[in-house]
């Protein structure tokens, strides 16, 4: 299938906005009831209030990781939370999956064996970014777009030719709103919203880049096309047969899962 490589968005098509943080903090119920048994427990037993506040630990870690969207290690997790032991590992982590879904929103996804992301199930519009982070999702998201638009995968050089159209990369990487996009967009990576995929085993420069995890369950490609749909000025979404059919697709396999 040949690729799209147009170049469908502008400098001037795209203006960026921040806010202010805000941060709520909620207490982390009791999950099960306190023991009533005698006082004497088997071995290695924690008390339910132990459990809580493993539990409590827990999630508060996992909030401080997911500032950064830093990619959660078990082992890390069995050495900080835990103190090392980690026999009641799955059973306090099924305990804060369950208290991040329903209570945060957040979900906690394995990604790979002993590693978590969270990623968030509630868009808050009451919560907005700071002047930092809000550089960094329009850039995101302004690359999502672009590959989504580019058939789902765009290389090195079309991402590099696509911010250098739109004013945002140059000779100089430093961008006064941006930063340092080419280090962005390594953190993208590291944080699995772009997935880099190695085209040619003998040439490692040869990459192309695509949506990560992340990314797959914090944006929707109808948010993407219909962000260029605005950029050219309000046409209409099914114009872009291709792209359209995407989100129709995607949209139902979410809605079997």
């Amino acid at each position: 299938m040949t690729r799209s490589r147009g170049k469908f968005l502008s400098q001037q098509s795209v203006r960026a906005s921040s806010g202010n943080v805000t941060i709520l903090s909620q207490p982390v119920p009791s999950t099960s009831r306190r023991d009533q048994g005698s006082p004497e427990s088997p071995p290695n037993r924690v008390t339910t209030q132990e459990e809580n506040q493993l539990v409590g630990s827990l999630i508060k870690h996992l909030f401080a990781l997911d500032k950064k969207k830093q990619i959660v290690n078990k082992a890390r997790l069995i050495k900080n939370v835990f103190g090392g032991q980690g026999k009641q590992f799955h059973q306090l982590m099924s305990k804060a999956k369950h208290i991040l879904s329903n209570i945060y929103g957040y979900q906690l996804m394995e990604i790979e064996s002993g590693k978590y992301i969270l990623v968030n199930e509630i868009k808050n519009p009451h919560l907005q970014p700071s002047k930092l982070e809000a550089s960094k999702q329009v850039l995101l998201f302004l690359v999502l777009s672009h590959i989504f638009m580019s058939d789902e995968f765009c290389t090195k050089e079309t991402l590099w030719e696509f911010l250098t159209n739109m004013g945002i990369k140059s000779d100089n990487s430093h961008h006064y709103y941006f930063g340092d996009v080419a280090q962005s967009i390594e953190v993208f990576v590291q944080q699995r919203y772009l997935e880099k995929v190695a085209v040619d085993k003998d040439d490692p420069t040869k990459i192309e880049y695509k949506w990560g995890m992340r990314a797959e369950y914090e944006v929707t490609r109808r948010s993407c096309l219909e962000f260029v749909s605005q950029i050219y000025s309000g046409r209409r979404i099914e114009s872009w047969p291709a792209q359209y059919k995407a989100v129709i697709a995607h949209e139902k396999t979410k809605n079997c899962e």
